[in-house]
């Protein structure tokens, strides 16, 4: 078996944005590749599926189901460590706008700062995160200050600010963690109120997509380890269509070099991978012929 010298590092693994799990892709279709040649496998057995858009709201996936498929095993590639994900977390994401009043940075008392609205309110957020929910199973809900914007200079008190967040739930549901969010971001801004305004007219609180609580996934086949994540998959956006339906996690590298300027996958990996696709393959295929 040969692998190609690809020197981009990202999405070996995983798919920042643009880039796609190139590491599960490659593995997933030689595997069955390989099964096809050595007749393990028919034509009719196994589709390949490829979406976008899993690390911004699943929309690939969303499409997907008009398709109206029915399979009995689905296997998504994710990076594993070679193990199948008995599990991953939830998923949320929160975008907050901060709407300030610009003034002279001499007279900030002429302004509101929606930087200022901002950081405290993304300090309690991160206060916050210490009472959710935790889980035996999942550890501990965390947030993510992904990015953050605000104000034009220095000397002019900030008009407008925004922030994303990324909460990845270990326990509770989606509506829980929003309302929480809610009134956390609410009684931050407290102080920012004049006599008759109310919270949604310094800041705005937008969820982009309804996110997904803890995600239980099968890991029921012989002779592979097992472990859980705390990155979401595209697996609560793929419409089950078949009762009893099997869901498996799996693939090379791991996600903690992922979304890094050292992401990179081995040969070995890749290697195990083709092997570890092929046996859950062919364990599907024993199951549905039962």
């Amino acid at each position: 078996m040969a692998w190609s010298g690809e020197r981009e590092r990202q999405g070996a693994c995983d798919e920042p944005y643009r880039h796609h799990a190139k590491g599960s892709v490659a593995t997933q279709i030689v595997a069955v590749n390989n099964l096809l040649s050595s007749g393990k496998l028919s034509p009719n057995d196994i589709a390949l599926l490829y979406v976008v858009g899993e690390e911004v709201g699943g929309d690939g996936m969303r499409a997907a189901n008009a398709l109206h498929m029915t399979p009995q095993t689905v296997v998504f590639g994710e990076p594993t460590e070679g193990k199948l994900a008995s599990g991953h977390k939830g998923n949320l994401m929160v975008q907050l706008t901060a709407k300030g009043k610009a003034a002279h940075s001499g007279y900030p008392w002429l302004g509101r700062s929606a930087n200022e609205v901002l950081v405290k309110t993304l300090a309690a957020l991160m206060e916050l995160g210490a009472k959710l929910p935790e889980s035996d199973k999942y550890g501990v809900t965390t947030l993510n200050i992904g990015h953050m914007e605000g104000g034009v200079a220095s000397n002019v008190v900030a008009q407008d600010a925004s922030a994303s967040v990324a909460v990845r739930i270990a326990e509770g549901t989606p509506a829980f963690i929003k309302d929480e969010i809610t009134k956390a971001v609410h009684k931050a801004v407290e102080s920012f109120l004049d006599n008759g305004m109310k919270a949604e007219d310094v800041i705005d609180i937008v969820f982009p997509t309804s996110g997904y609580g803890p995600i239980d996934i099968d890991s029921d086949i012989p002779g592979f380890e097992s472990m859980t994540v705390n990155y979401g998959t595209d697996i609560p956006w793929l419409n089950s269509t078949v009762e009893g339906q099997k869901r498996y996690l799996y693939g090379p590298g791991s996600i903690l070099v992922a979304h890094s300027d050292h992401e990179m996958l081995t040969e070995a990996q890749l290697e195990d991978a083709v092997v570890g696709y092929e046996e859950i393959i062919l364990h599907a295929l024993a199951q549905t012929s039962l």
